[in-house]
């Protein structure tokens, strides 16, 4: 079979292997033999989402010794052991070691696809609630995974929050750099989809790729596209895809079944009235998306939003780093507000990566728009709002748990109280 398989068949007996595939295979679970436990340890992947059914007595690398490699290796992966009947007290042993069940040969068809099912759907369930502790574990919030106090941060998260549940496409534009591969795996993991999101790069795709990358044409893993089916298609920097892929693209789009196929979410470099202008997108395209277009703003039209940013940045660079978080200087912290950002968030997270690392940052600040640069903050009041961005971005991240923050920015909880209480974020006499 060509899908990939959901079950790994381990036995030595050159006759009964191929015979138990065959039977796993005739009720449509896609199945791979293994005549050596190594060979299929290679091939095992912690994220895999199958059974494995091993035979208890074989050379080399018994059915015990296996269940104990791939526990380690893959410690959620089900393992079903396959038994004589002088073997059950010995798999009763291996079920207190972890594996999922046992049978006895010889097994009926009917009764070992019904352990096979049940070891897949308990296997479902565990990989479901993994991923949806991920996605709690990433915010709960629109606000705590795009953030922002900025009128225009505030607007396009309320455009994303209208969008996210509704069974349209979505076309995200803007500058590079301005976050639309966040934005769009936020709207995936707020839009209540069970499937996977499946990023695509665009601008990659020819006429010669398109098929195996996109359908899985002639190519042994699965296309983008039957991945994403029941979650959402990304595809970035769509303006890029060729004339003919865009058609080819749409028909795939039209021919998805309601309720059964994919979302798209695409992303474009600059301006739509830009895109119009120079026939980036077809006109077909173009309509198809453009039901539900957001604009990401740049950086330089969320002033308000700079020093909450490089907080952030600044945290998740010294968490990752296991760096101290950087003293800013008077002469360091001054032109952030009035540097132009060119590269947007991305750049301002390679600036405070920098400075985590230790590396000299040199910003120079620029007018805009024909006027005087924008620095109209004192020191105190800039550090003031610098370290009140800070104690917001580790709160918004934590759920407003106050000691969950404290830990995130290594100080004792009753530093982090006096904190906010200097920069006004508590009321008089709360402790």
């Amino acid at each position: 079979m060509t899908a990939e398989p959901k079950i790994f068949v381990v036995d030595d007996d050159a006759d009964l292997l191929p015979a138990m595939v065959e039977v796993i295979e005739a009720a449509g679970l896609p199945a791979r033999g293994f005549a050596r436990g190594r060979a299929m340890l290679a091939e095992l992947d912690p994220e895999w989402e199958g059974v494995i059914l091993s035979d208890m007595r074989m050379p080399e690398l018994s059915g015990l010794d296996l269940l104990a490699e791939a526990r380690a290796m893959a410690p959620g992966v089900p393992f079903v052991l396959i038994t004589a009947h002088g073997d059950v007290r010995s798999a009763v042993a291996a079920i207190q070691r972890g594996a999922f069940d046992f049978i006895e040969k010889p097994a009926p068809p009917e009764y070992l696809l019904a352990v096979i099912r049940r070891a897949l759907e308990t296997r479902r369930l565990l990989l479901e609630n993994r991923r949806l502790k991920e996605r709690i574990a990433r915010g709960t919030d629109l606000r705590a995974r795009l953030l922002g106090r900025s009128v225009a941060m505030r607007n396009c998260r309320r455009e994303l929050a209208a969008v996210a549940p509704l069974e349209v496409d979505v076309l995200l534009y803007g500058e590079p750099g301005t976050g639309k591969q966040l934005a769009a795996q936020a709207l995936h993991d707020f839009s209540g989809r069970d499937g996977e999101f499946v990023p695509v790069d665009a601008g990659a795709l020819t006429e010669a790729n398109f098929g195996a990358l996109m359908l899985g044409e002639g190519a042994e893993a699965p296309g983008a596209i039957p991945s994403a089916r029941g979650g959402t298609l990304y595809l970035d920097r769509v303006n890029l895809l060729a004339s003919p892929l865009q058609q080819r693209m749409l028909a795939l789009m039209e021919a998805r079944a309601p309720g059964e196929g994919f979302r798209v979410i695409a992303s474009a470099h600059g301006s739509i009235n830009d895109l119009r202008r120079v026939g980036a997108m077809s006109d077909d395209l173009y309509y198809r998306l453009s039901l539900a277009e957001v604009e990401l703003p740049p950086l330089r039209n969320r002033e308000t939003d700079i020093y909450l940013l490089l907080a952030q940045f600044l945290r998740e660079a010294a968490q990752r780093h296991n760096r101290r978080f950087p003293d800013l200087t008077q002469q360091e912290l001054r032109p952030y507000r009035s540097y132009h950002w060119p590269g947007n968030l991305r750049e301002l997270r390679n600036v405070a990566e920098k400075l985590v690392i230790g590396l000299k940052v040199t910003l120079q600040p620029q007018a805009r728009g024909g006027g005087v640069a924008v620095d109209d903050l004192g020191y105190d009041d800039a550090m003031r709002e610098f370290e009140s961005s800070l104690l917001r971005a580790a709160l918004q991240k934590t759920g407003g748990r106050k000691t969950e923050a404290a830990e995130a920015l290594g100080i004792p909880r009753k530093r982090l109280y006096l904190r906010m209480r200097a920069c006004g974020m508590l009321p008089p006499g709360q402790d």
